[in-house]
């Protein structure tokens, strides 16, 4: 290998490692953080929205939907797949879901110890509708999206129920047809 070869694979390494930093760091021990382009979130309405996905999906012996990031999935889901005037409706709803379910309770959903939130939550559900529209529309649509990521999640579909490409290990392609009369004739 001549000299010249080397010195230009070298520069051509180093200004792609310049280029594109990305590609050479180490991102597996950093949490990940997923960019919205639609919605504006700050980090206690996210916290808020975790908070809410830990007590419907808490940890056990496995994995909550918080450490399964499933209030990331859900914003991800409210950023990507609604239409700008239901975000705009979730995004009331989770501006004002602490203030209204202080009033509903006479507790601060943030306040209150998590061990603690899940009576809350139970009472939000009795009563939803004395709460407003907007505050409904967002709980329910966090518990949808935290119960589709959980469901969805490997751990979940490795761990907890198995997933099974249709048609599955029971599927005789080849069996032969029963005769059925036609409905018609």
């Amino acid at each position: 290998m001549n000299r010249r070869t080397v010195i230009k694979q070298i520069a051509i390494s180093s200004a792609a490692a310049f280029l594109f930093p990305s590609c050479f760091k180490d991102n597996r021990d950093q949490n990940t953080y997923v960019k919205l382009n639609n919605v504006q979130v700050t980090e206690d309405e996210k916290d808020l929205v975790g908070m809410i996905a830990d007590v419907i999906v808490p940890e056990t012996d496995s994995p909550g939907a918080l450490k399964l990031e499933a209030h990331t999935f859900a914003l991800v889901m409210v950023d990507d797949c609604l239409s700008k005037k239901d975000q705009e409706q979730y995004l009331s709803g989770l501006r004002s879901f602490d203030n209204s379910v202080e009033s509903l309770t006479g507790q601060s959903f943030r306040k209150t110890p998590a061990a603690e939130r899940a009576k809350i939550l139970e009472q939000v559900q009795r009563d939803k509708d004395k709460l407003a529209k907007e505050v409904n529309y967002f709980y329910n649509r966090t518990r949808g999206y935290v119960v589709q990521a959980y469901t969805t999640s490997q751990h979940f579909l490795t761990t907890v129920k198995e997933y099974q490409l249709i048609p599955g290990p029971s599927f005789h392609g080849c069996a032969p047809a029963q005769n059925q009369p036609l409905a018609n004739g």
